[in-house]
């Protein structure tokens, strides 16, 4: 089980990685429907490090919406 730094039990959902090579995993915190980004550095587990590395290795890599070329609508 995967919990944040403050003890929500947390459902891991996909994960990003910047250019420096900083892990986030995106996911939601008991049962909320709200997703927040969590550096990896502050997930804890009952498995310690070795389960959160296996938990964000299954997770597919989040994908952006490439927004360039569409048009702004007016306000």
């Amino acid at each position: 089980m995967i919990y944040s730094k403050f003890g929500s039990q947390l459902a891991l959902l996909s994960k990003t990685v910047n250019d420096g090579g900083r892990v986030t995993g995106q996911a939601t915190n008991d049962g909320t429907a709200d997703t927040r980004d969590y550096n990896v550095t502050d997930l804890k587990a009952d498995g310690g490090l070795a389960e959160i590395n296996a938990a964000i290795a299954k997770l597919p890599t989040k994908v952006f919406e490439n927004k360039i070329g569409r048009p702004q609508r007016p306000l």
